[in-house]
């Protein structure tokens, strides 16, 4: 697949909300800390996936996303 002619938005918009069984997350955007952005805590109490504004991952609990 050919990235290049893609802007980093529409790749991370490409990528499914991230399944959370708890009520808050923490993102460090990736696992190695040398790569990732500061912790952001995340709250999950909305219906709608909650997004991280520094990376753009979504993350969201199984009833949000109509999974039991």
């Amino acid at each position: 697949m050919d990235t290049s002619k893609r802007s980093p938005m529409k790749l991370i918009n490409e990528v499914p909300p991230i399944k959370v069984d708890g009520r808050i997350i923490a993102c460090e955007g990736d696992n190695n800390p040398a790569l990732g952005h500061p912790i952001e805590f995340i709250c999950l109490d909305k219906e709608d996936p909650a997004v991280c504004k520094y990376c753009g991952l979504l993350c969201a609990r199984p009833s949000s996303l109509g999974v039991g």
